[in-house]
């Protein structure tokens, strides 16, 4: 099963509701008003709801019955959105409006991807928005096409010593362990369909991109 979740409304796709309104929504603090705002009613919402005025959680309390976390807690509101979900069965989790402000919180959401517990389990992470798209990439083989909306991709070591094999890209790679601190897989293309990824003994960020 997929989700949703959605943090904030900064940087998100154009027509990111339009185009998914009919998919399992979850609001992360602000993110669950601007869903009903939207017209989308979300499955749960999580949060110590702190970036929502007073007239705001109000309106929130009255139409999702929410119930505020306290702000001093283990674990960021989208941390507890996240093991809602997983605990609820979901195995795809798309994550919105986490991007484009406070780097911490970024690197909080990074973390969420490398979770032990989460990878174990399989769950699929995708970070998306206007500008880029996140997964996490584990031991194995993947298939890429071009993208008409991300035009580069990159691959980041996060986690043991990978080795990255690529076919069908305009720089291609043969067993190259990546060395974290290198630049050497950042903005790479994709040239052909169904192009090759391999990665062995680690982890990786693909991070798809395109320029504004």
């Amino acid at each position: 099963m997929k989700i949703n979740l959605l943090c904030s409304d900064r940087n998100i796709p154009k027509n990111l509701f339009q185009h998914h309104n009919q998919e399992a929504w979850a609001g992360i603090d602000r993110g669950a008003l601007i869903l009903i705002q939207n017209q989308i009613d979300p499955v749960f919402s999580v949060g110590d709801f702190d970036s929502v005025n007073n007239q705001e959680r109000q309106l929130l309390a009255t139409q999702l019955n929410i119930h505020p976390v306290k702000a001093e807690k283990d674990d960021t509101d989208l941390g507890l959105g996240v093991a809602q979900a997983v605990e609820e069965g979901y195995q795809d989790i798309h994550i919105y409006g986490a991007t484009g402000g406070r780097l911490d919180h970024f690197m909080g959401v990074v973390q969420i991807l490398l979770k032990s517990e989460y990878i174990h389990k399989g769950i699929n992470f995708k970070i998306i928005d206007e500008q880029n798209e996140i997964i996490l990439l584990t031991s194995g083989m993947y298939t890429i096409s071009p993208h008409t909306h991300y035009q580069y991709v990159s691959f980041i070591p996060v986690s043991g010593e990978p080795v990255l094999s690529l076919a069908g890209f305009k720089y291609n790679l043969d067993k190259e362990k990546l060395v974290r601190g290198s630049t050497l897989t950042i903005s790479n293309e994709v040239e052909n369909p169904n192009a090759k990824i391999e990665i062995q003994n680690g982890l990786v960020l693909q991070i798809r991109s395109k320029d504004l």
